[in-house]
């Protein structure tokens, strides 16, 4: 029995189909498929990988990564490992962004007014209606 998954990977990384579908995303005119709506399940995953591909052997093209190399990218097992390495690696620097953000802005509010950051008070407000 052919493994669809496999077989489909396989054709998203050859290179004439990397060609093929980067020729697409320029030329509106030019399709991968005869079909130019209601994709096929099969289709939309072939899509899916050429996508993929596509980002890798860009990455691989930068030399942003020292771990992605053209064996990684042809081994199915070692790109699934990979993906989830780089997934993990956005997420990291995704926080790590979100923290100093924080940070900055913390720091800048205690600049800002207060001569004792840190020091609470508290006021008592009492906002009902006068009689």
């Amino acid at each position: 029995m052919v493994n669809i998954d496999k077989s489909l990977r396989k054709l998203a990384r050859s290179n004439y189909w990397q060609n093929l579908y980067r020729a697409s995303q320029k030329c509106s005119s030019l399709s991968l498929f005869s079909n130019f709506k209601d994709y096929s399940g099969i289709q939309v995953k072939f899509l899916y990988w050429l996508q993929v591909y596509q980002m890798l052997y860009d990455e691989l093209s930068t030399f942003e990564d020292n771990l992605l190399t053209e064996q990684v990218i042809e081994n199915d097992f070692r790109t699934d490992a990979y993906l989830m390495h780089r997934s993990k690696k956005q997420e990291f620097l995704w926080k790590k962004y979100r923290q100093d953000e924080a940070d900055s802005r913390r720091k800048a509010r205690r600049k800002k007014g207060f001569k004792n950051p840190g020091k609470e008070s508290n006021i008592s407000v009492d906002l009902r209606r006068e009689k």
